[in-house]
């Protein structure tokens, strides 16, 4: 299998994902949906989560990159504390904005436990969360917390709520009328900074 068919592959796995969830992803329809004979995926993909987990790494850089351009959005000057709120609202931008994607990325019973790129991915951006996190710590907050197992407990609130906001869960029992209102009272909760300013963007 070349290396154009392996991107044929993966690219109408996504087309698939955005269209039909993660559910869709079967290797038959993913070789149907490339033109491929049902048995060619598993010529460069040893099996169904291979293939998904590169499909999901590909999420996890798409996130870096959501946040990545958010964070080069604010002035050179911007607070510890504003770029932290800033990335915490990039995170469940990109979720509620990627649903599907999102979804899958998390699926570990989907994914393949020793795919060592999908854990460079996944880790990378954790850590990211982590330098923002520490210096935001460097002022004073939360300045005795392990700075690992407070990042957890943000991303822990931050997943949760990109994940309750897309059920429709979040805006039922709460009745915010935008993801914006809940992550106000978020980052009030963790009292991370002040409001950033709501931008447009498109999906990637």
């Amino acid at each position: 299998m070349t290396a154009d068919t392996r991107a044929r592959l993966l690219q109408a796995a996504l087309e698939l994902l955005d269209e039909r969830g993660v559910e869709a992803l079967t290797l038959r329809a993913i070789a149907r949906r490339c033109g491929v004979s049902h048995g060619a995926p598993l010529k460069h993909f040893p099996h169904r989560a291979a293939l998904l987990s590169a499909v999901a790494t590909q999420g996890f850089h798409e996130l870096q990159e959501w946040a990545g351009e958010a964070l080069a959005g604010l002035p050179p000057d911007a607070s510890p504390a504003r770029r932290l709120r800033t990335g915490t609202r990039a995170y469940v931008e990109y979720a509620v904005a990627r649903p599907a994607m999102f979804a899958l990325m998390f699926r570990r019973d989907l994914l393949d436990p020793r795919d060592r790129e999908l854990a460079r991915a996944s880790l990378g951006g954790f850590d990211n969360l982590v330098r923002l996190v520490e210096a935001r710590q460097a002022e004073g907050w939360r300045a005795d917390a392990d700075p690992r197992l407070l990042t957890g407990a943000l991303w822990s609130a931050m997943h949760g709520t990109a994940e309750l906001w897309s059920w429709g869960s979040l805006p039922l029992a709460t009745g915010a009328a935008t993801i914006d209102d809940v992550l106000d009272g978020l980052c009030g909760a963790f009292e991370i900074g002040p409001p950033t300013a709501r931008r447009k963007r498109t999906t990637p």
